[in-house]
């Protein structure tokens, strides 16, 4: 037999896990997929997952420094897109305020997923935004041939900064081991109106895993401790002048078993899961002085069934998921200790007719909060609220289809899927919207809650089409997503409170969010490409014309005027690059690449927001691939602004000290 090899420059389309009964090729999901893997991810990988991710289309970055970024997914953030680590929360407090970094390090990932649309309903009813996926394989799933493993090492000239990352895989009969190291150091990092103070960052990472694998599955555990000590940037209002330290450290634990039945029974797999996370992190103003602290304990357990065919479904998936936390805080943070607790079940079942795929989902979630300190009170608007305890339940449900147009009409749309869904979705408030009634540090703002919120919801449609051929790929996407009770940290414009910080109030508003996204890449010959992304969201509050509130948000008066626009909202960006590649075939090759990246101005701001400028900035690339003895090596090199470009980021309250690098 001869296979004949081609060589080009479009690279093929990643395996999903993420979001999908099994695992299949980007090009079959019910859903606007984003995967980076491999050769892509080695030129994209930057300082957080964030940062990693933040040139694909319909994702922007939050930050207040270079360790603090979180994905911003079609104009929504924090808890409403999900952070996991191997399919499992990362049980850190990242979503809760940009001040505070997700403890996932991109150094050891394997791949980087993000999925939204139908499928967010495996992971939580919350995930309105979507869902990012940090795959690293930690518990390991197969049984390796022999020892092997990667080493990593990175610079960057902006901050001084150095990371070193190391992954070894080996076995012992039955059993798979895993292991890995990281470490990252980096001083304050340099842009062009000078150096930004503050913004140092050193962390450690530690995993140890292992499994016994056999003909019918695996069941293994794995240990990780994470270690991050960073600074952010002050010197603006309601900042501290030489800005704050921020110390955070999290030792989690999982143990998981997959079972593989054999091929006659109902069901394909059973796979359950349960871990648990003990999280700290402490702030300290530039005296040396204590100001914040929180502590959390989070257990959670998931157990997750995939059936064969039934009937007419193709096949499915059901499941439980339980979570309890324990958040404790101190310092100057008046936010009461709280516990929490939720229970979800779901379902997904998918369809198959020919070239249609129908894919349809509910999810039931019950979850309830309780403040452990009594007489604790949040001043809403001057009226005294009782930091009560409070209990919410509701109905999520998505149906999506993807039509194959090729296998129908002919060769003309070969490659051609044709996709949309319609979801509701369902949020509740969390801790911190609710009982937040002080200062917080280092997020340079004064927080109040507000115990009467009610749980959000959100009915979002999107339409796409996916073209994958041998020397084409794209994928375009249109979506709307109306809010009912969108919560939000609604500057109040009031300066002065507790350091002269401005005051935030968590207010619910109906809301809608709009958009469009889509990139192209073309492979214009065998080693050539050229490939774009554009992105565009607007995010507005329903029934507020000309600058003025539409009522009354959750029976507290609201008598200031205020912006009819949704704050933080990322401009119209994209970028247009090309990339050339020689040697894909032999045992060594390089590449040279240059792109453009840019954004519009954003004046559609919030109230008592910062309007950003447009920019344009050059980016670099280089890069070399070879085999010495059968061994795989790469070295990468990028340079971000090449034209030392001042610009700062689009998303974020205080854009004073986002000057970028």
């Amino acid at each position: 037999v001869e296979i004949a090899l081609r060589a080009a420059a479009v690279e093929l389309a990643a395996t999903v896990v993420t979001g999908t009964i099994r695992a299949q090729g980007a090009d079959e999901a019910v859903s606007p997929t984003t995967v980076l893997s491999g050769a892509q991810l080695d030129r994209q990988l930057s300082t957080t997952v964030a940062s990693t991710l933040q040139n694909q289309p319909g994702i922007a970055i939050a930050t207040l420094g270079p360790a603090t970024g979180r994905p911003v997914i079609r104009g929504l953030s924090g808890d409403r897109v999900l952070m996991l680590e191997d399919g499992l929360r990362a049980g850190d407090l990242s979503s809760t305020s940009g001040d505070h970094a997700v403890s996932i390090d991109p150094l050891t990932a394997r791949q980087l997923e993000v999925v939204r649309g139908p499928m967010s309903l495996l992971y939580g009813s919350s995930a309105l935004g979507g869902v990012v996926n940090v795959i690293r394989d930690e518990v390991p799933v197969a049984l390796p041939e022999h020892t092997g493993g990667t080493l990593g090492a990175t610079g960057t000239s902006v901050d001084e900064g150095a990371a070193l990352a190391g992954v070894l895989n080996s076995r012992a009969g039955a059993y798979a081991l895993r292991a890995e190291g990281t470490a990252r150091r980096a001083g304050d990092q340099r842009t062009p109106l000078g150096t930004l103070d503050n913004t140092r960052i050193e962390t450690l990472g530690l995993s140890l895993g292992a499994s016994r694998i056999g003909a019918q599955g695996h069941a293994g555990a794995a240990y990780r401790f994470y270690d991050n000590s960073y600074g952010v940037p002050g010197g603006f209002v309601g900042g501290h002048e030489r800005g704050v330290r921020i110390d955070m450290r999290k030792h989690a634990a999982r143990a998981e078993g997959e079972l593989r039945p054999d091929s006659g029974a109902r069901f394909s797999s059973v796979r359950g899961s349960v871990s648990g996370t003990r999280y700290g992190h402490e702030e300290y103003e530039s005296s040396g002085s204590l100001g914040t602290r929180f502590r959390q304990t989070v257990v959670q357990g998931d157990l997750l069934a995939r059936h064969r065919h039934i009937g007419s479904i193709t096949e499915g998936a059901l499941g439980m998921r339980y979570q309890f936390r324990d958040i404790v805080t101190g310092g100057a943070l008046r936010t009461p200790s709280t516990r929490d607790q939720s229970v979800a079940g779901f379902v997904v079942e998918q369809f198959e007719a020919g070239p249609l795929v129908v894919n349809a989902g509910a999810r039931y979630e019950w979850a309830r909060f309780v403040p452990y300190e009594p007489g604790a009170v949040v001043i809403v608007n001057d009226v005294q609220i009782p930091a009560r305890s409070r209990t919410f339940s509701n109905v999520s449900a998505s149906l999506g289809v993807l039509y194959d147009a090729g296998h129908t009409i002919g060769h003309a749309l070969e490659g051609v899927h044709i996709g949309a869904s319609v979801g509701r979705a369902f949020r509740t408030p969390d801790f911190n919207e609710l009982y937040s009634n002080g200062p917080h540090l280092a997020a340079y703002s004064y927080d109040v809650g507000n115990p009467s919120l009610r749980a959000e919801t959100g009915l979002g449609i999107d339409v796409f089409a996916r073209l994958s051929r041998d020397r084409v790929r794209g994928e375009v996407a249109l979506f709307r997503n109306q809010m009912q009770g969108f919560i939000f940290p609604r500057n109040t414009g009031d300066i002065g409170l507790q350091g002269n910080r401005p005051k935030f109030q968590f207010t619910g508003r109906d809301a809608l969010l709009t958009g469009a996204e889509g990139s192209l890449e073309v492979s214009v010959r065998s080693d050539f490409t050229v490939d774009g992304a554009l992105s565009y969201v607007r995010g507005t509050f329903v029934g507020m014309v000309d600058s003025l509130p539409a009522d009354v948000a959750n029976g507290i008066p609201d008598a200031r005027p205020g912006s009819r626009y949704l704050p933080l909202m990322p401009p119209l960006r994209g970028h247009l690059g090309m990339r050339y590649e020689r040697g894909r075939a032999s045992s060594r090759s390089w590449n040279l690449g240059t792109a453009l990246r840019a954004g519009a101005a954003q004046r559609n701001v919030g109230d008592f927001e910062t309007a950003s400028a447009a920019y344009a900035l050059l980016e670099l690339t280089g890069g070399l691939r070879f085999l010495v003895r059968g061994r795989f090596h790469a070295v990468t090199l990028r340079v971000d602004n090449a034209t030392d470009t001042a610009w700062r980021r689009e998303s974020g309250h205080v854009r004073e000290s986002a000057v970028r690098p």
